[in-house]
């Protein structure tokens, strides 16, 4: 009993020599700990009480800090490193709620040069860590900027406010004296390139901009109802017709644009009426014997080689010559990667504002975002940052978080990179194996495919024997196949 009144009386003046600091430690704005020699907790301010709210400082204080790990209310302390290596030592835990907590403890000595108490220090870094991704944002949103006024460039308006790329630019200065005239225009480009996007930006920034505008997908529209759709009916003109009639897009669309998505898949019987159209601004519904005039404007985009397509007499050469008036070809995405990053922070901003959430994504994953081939183009990348927002639990994106796909799809060899059941030397013979193969395979010689490498001819034939690559030559095919040297190996 005496000794643990001397024990009590002890603690209690080791608690009273720290009391009356205790409200300046408690308007730290960091958490606080303190522990003695043994791992004894001596103080625990309010700041640290609010990180880690399974903490309540008058129920630890007293206990050994190894006690209050075991029960699971913090992680692994450091206080008993500290005490054995008699130096400072700092670490980042993943706390309650997802925060990130920067610990450092430090030794306080006494005369003698041994521990006498551990202080610990705990900053909560989630919001710094935000801060630096945004930063990081900004930096290169300014770099780009600087390099926009040295070449004197301009942002024609919001419109454009995506586009960094010199090519897209050049693509809306087109557009942009395109929208001053009304001649037919016709976007070339891959699906999810924005063709849509910008055949309404044309639009826009036209005399026609307070005029419809009506976009049709050609090829959502069944072969038997495109002409009815786009020239509209009479009444009666057909089983199941409406009694009144029907006006068709392009009536619709008078005084403004008619956008024809997909023009490719116009079948050949509509091309003719189009055709007409074109030349003469007049239509006939189905099943009406007088022309109409209509003052709508055309524009038509398409995926497809309509030039090849007039060869192969799929497509109306004389449209294809009337719709191709003013051409505007859209670069994929991965041909202008400069807009990736403008483009995963646009979408980013307009999802995280859509679905009422704070994400933000950590510069190892912007990374792979940023080399990701896209080969679904923008409609691809809008998708993948709207996953992203929904289906991340933290807030921040990390590496983890994206698909597959994009961790493999920026490198050359992605199944040898992401199989995990493959070690670091293995992997690296079987490229070392692949780049060989594809040397002589495309070259025809040994001696040019060592040149291609960079490697001299004789490494070239030990390590053709090396990998056995007789049997692989003869799997792959190629140019090889023709030469004797083969029976030499």
């Amino acid at each position: 009993m005496k000794k643990n009144n001397a024990i009590s009386q002890k603690m209690k003046a080791k608690y009273e020599a720290i009391e009356h600091i205790a409200d300046i430690l408690n308007a730290s704005y960091d958490g606080i700990w303190i522990a003695d020699k043994n791992g004894i907790v001596l103080f625990v301010n309010k700041a640290a009480e609010i990180l880690n709210p399974l903490i309540k400082a008058n129920s630890v204080i007293g206990k050994n800090i190894e006690e209050v790990f075991q029960q699971g209310l913090i992680s692994k302390p450091l206080t008993p490193e500290v005490i054995r290596m008699k130096r400072q030592i700092t670490k980042i835990h993943e706390a309650v709620g997802g925060k990130r907590l920067l610990i450092t403890s430090n030794p306080v000595f006494d005369d003698q040069q041994e521990v006498s108490f551990v202080v610990s220090n705990m900053r909560d870094i989630s919001e710094l860590d935000r801060l630096r991704v945004e930063l990081e944002q900004i930096r290169a949103l300014n770099k780009y900027l600087a390099n926009l006024n040295k070449i004197g460039q301009k942002i024609p308006d919001p419109f454009a406010e995506l586009f960094r790329s010199t090519a897209m630019h050049k693509v809306y200065e087109t557009a942009l004296k395109a929208a001053e005239v009304d001649s037919t225009i016709l976007i070339l480009g891959e699906s999810g390139v924005g063709k849509g996007f910008l055949a309404k930006y044309i639009h826009l920034n036209s005399a026609r901009r307070g005029g419809p505008f009506i976009r049709v997908n050609c090829a959502a529209m069944p072969d038997q109802l495109v002409e009815s759709e786009l020239f509209g009916y009479e009444a009666g003109a057909f089983t199941g017709a409406r009694v009144a009639g029907k006006l068709g897009h392009l009536e619709k669309a008078e005084g403004g644009t008619l956008f024809l998505d997909e023009l490719g898949d116009l079948p050949l019987s509509t091309q003719v009426k189009l055709l007409r159209f074109l030349e003469d601004t007049e239509i006939v519904p189905v099943g009406g014997t007088s022309f109409r005039k209509v003052d709508t404007r055309i524009i038509a985009a398409t995926h497809r080689n309509l030039e090849e397509m007039t060869k192969k007499g799929i497509f109306r050469e004389d449209l294809y010559f009337r719709v191709n008036v003013i051409s505007i070809p859209i670069p994929s995405l991965r041909d202008r990667v400069d807009d990736i990053p403008f483009f995963i922070h646009y979408y980013l901003n307009f999802f995280c504002k859509k679905y009422k959430r704070e994400r933000f994504i950590q510069p190892r994953a912007m990374d792979h975002l940023q080399r990701y081939p896209y080969p679904g183009n923008v409609r691809e990348l809008s998708n993948l940052i709207e996953q992203l927002v929904v289906l991340t639990s933290k807030r921040e994106i990390e590496i983890e978080d994206l698909p597959e796909k994009v961790l493999c799809g920026a490198t050359e060899w992605p199944e040898l990179i992401c199989n995990k059941q493959i070690g670091l030397r293995q992997a690296v013979m079987e490229l070392e194996k692949r780049l060989i193969t594809k040397a002589l395979s495309s070259s025809g010689s040994q001696r040019q495919a060592a040149k291609a490498l960079g490697i001299d001819q004789a490494t070239v034939i030990r390590k053709m024997r090396r990998y056995d690559l007789r049997s692989e030559l003869k799997v792959h095919g190629g140019a090889l196949l023709q030469h004797n040297f083969l029976k030499k190996i």
